[in-house]
């Protein structure tokens, strides 16, 4: 901050002490579009909080949540006020990523603001689950928002609706696995029933799965592709690398049990690449055709 600067946060700094929330956010909002920095973000999501401005305050939270995890001060008001923002989901998520020390009390206060808004918010709880439900009937981009949008029922319901949809068979692929993924972050232990691309379906303990990035498998593709091409093409490497990972993210959780021979499906997609014929096991060649084919179709809807 230069001293004029410097000069209005400490004239905000001392309306803050008045307890005059909006007077300061008002000062803080300005120096945030001029000078950001984490003190000022912090100061701002607290004044605006203070004032119930709670969306307000939200928008700003959301850019730098991080700004919010060094002291459990900071750590409540964010729990607080993504409850008072319904952001149930969002906050659990949160939550999760903090020391083990805090989350007990922190969860506690999740799932009492969650019980509080079975009472308060019943419809609209209800009307979301219904939105959540019926998912499975939208395109991929509207399928995709109203994910997020169920992000704002309690743990309970949304655990029902990511059960149904994992099992219907118009929830598309990539957002069976971003609802796995979801369930794993939030340490779900329960069975989950997953109907998979072949209309198999499969038992899931989402908690046990890894994340995508650490999956052994997953990472021993990335370096057999990057030992095949390494710097000879790189070109060629992105490109496989950037397909390689969406095959990837189509078939979590199912990773492992789907690719047992990583020298081979790399030689395959490499073949693919070049549009040339690689002899493979048929299954492996079926498998990578059927994921070539829903990226194509992502890529024309793009």
């Amino acid at each position: 901050m230069d001293k004029e600067q410097e000069t209005q946060y400490q004239k905000a700094h001392q309306l803050l002490d008045d307890h005059r929330w909006l007077a300061a956010a008002a000062i803080l909002e300005e120096l945030i579009n001029v000078a950001p920095n984490d003190t000022v973000t912090e100061k701002l999501v607290f004044a605006l909080y203070q004032a119930k401005q709670y969306a307000r305050a939200f928008a700003y939270f959301i850019e730098q949540p991080t700004v919010f995890i060094d002291n459990q001060r900071n750590v409540k008001l964010a729990v607080r006020l993504l409850l008072h923002n319904q952001s149930y989901i969002v906050a659990r998520l949160f939550i999760g990523e903090l020391p083990l020390a805090w989350q007990d009390e922190l969860n506690d206060l999740v799932a009492t603001s969650e019980e509080q808004a079975r009472d308060k918010y019943q419809t609209t709880i209800q009307t979301r689950l219904r939105s959540f439900y019926h998912l499975g009937d939208c395109s991929l981009g509207e399928q995709q928002e109203r994910v997020s949008e169920a992000q704002q029922l309690p743990l309970k319901e949304y655990l029902t609706g990511a059960q149904f949809l994992l099992r219907d068979p118009f929830t598309h692929q990539l957002i069976k696995a971003s609802l796995i993924d979801t369930l794993r972050q939030l340490g779900v232990r329960q069975k989950v029933v997953v109907r998979w691309l072949n209309g198999h379906e499969y038992i899931v303990v989402p908690a046990t799965v890894p994340a995508l990035d650490i999956m052994p498998v997953a990472q021993a593709l990335h370096a057999e592709l990057a030992n095949r091409l390494g710097n000879r093409n790189p070109s060629e490497l992105q490109l496989a690398s950037q397909e390689l990972q969406m095959q990837l993210m189509i078939l979590y959780p199912l990773v492992n049990e789907k690719i047992t021979d990583v020298k081979a499906w790399v030689a395959y997609l490499i073949g693919k690449i070049r549009g040339e014929k690689v002899p493979v096991d048929p299954a492996i060649a079926r498998l990578q055709d059927e994921l070539g084919k829903i990226i194509d179709d992502l890529s024309q809807k793009d």
